[in-house]
């Protein structure tokens, strides 16, 4: 492993992929410091770069490995020395002109009913609170995109209020509903697809999260910021229609 500045690591992966690391938090800084990166090394454009993949505390670039050791060839760099260069020239280049742009807030429509909600008994009890505390608590922030993963177009998001932390089920079920909104611990996600699963569902959406018949695919990407908003039964059952 290589430190950077005592701050940037950078490792191997296999032979096929390199991973670029901040230290080990779930925090809004950390996960912008990587897109910034991610950005950074997209437009350089390297023909070797198949696929640049962040997440909370890393950046993790496939490469192939035919055409990136041609380039390393033929631009006198080991792996190493190319990796520590784009950590020192995104060093320099940030913050001076390189930016994020702006997002705005995805709002996802959420029916916290107890017929979805099928755990919100469960953190009342455990944590003290009545059901409509949880749910307001939930609708009122704002989260950030962390990670996809688990499932295609799964959201890792965070972080949640400390009045709704709620670890995980330690027997997941078989089956959660496609839709399904659960916490695990400081986060909260979506369930893109029905899936076996040990998060603590409070709700559904009637939106399509996940759909590989476009190309999008996801409703989310990571670095996205997303609230919530309550909506009956009825207006479930409405959007969902419209969604089918």
């Amino acid at each position: 492993m290589v430190s950077i500045k005592n701050k940037w690591n950078i490792r191997c992966l296999g032979d096929h992929a390199l991973v670029f690391s901040l230290p080990a938090l779930i925090n809004e800084k950390i996960a912008n410091q990587l897109l910034l990166l991610n950005h950074f090394i997209s437009n350089k454009r390297f023909s070797f770069i198949k696929d640049l993949i962040p997440a909370y505390h890393t950046l993790t670039l496939i490469y192939d490995i035919e055409t990136l050791f041609t380039f390393l060839q033929k631009n006198n760099f080991t792996l190493q020395s190319w990796a520590e260069k784009m950590i020192a020239d995104f060093e320099v280049a940030h913050p001076s002109y390189l930016h994020l742009e702006t997002k705005k807030i995805i709002q996802i429509p959420v029916c916290y009913d107890t017929i979805f909600g099928i755990d919100l008994e469960n953190i009342k009890t455990n944590n003290k609170i009545s059901i409509e505390e949880i749910i307001k608590t939930h609708f009122e922030n704002i989260y950030t995109v962390y990670c996809l993963g688990f499932l295609p177009g799964f959201t890792y998001m965070g972080i949640v209020n400390e009045k709704i932390i709620h670890p995980r089920h330690s027997q997941p079920r078989a089956k959660v509903i496609a839709g399904s909104v659960g916490i695990a611990g400081a986060q909260t996600g979506i369930y893109p697809t029905n899936s076996p699963g040990g998060w603590q569902i409070i709700g559904r959406t009637p939106l399509q999260i996940f759909d590989r018949h476009t190309s999008k695919l996801a409703l989310f990407n990571t670095g996205d910021q997303v609230q919530f908003y309550p909506i009956s039964l009825e207006e479930f059952h409405s959007i969902n229609q419209h969604e089918m």
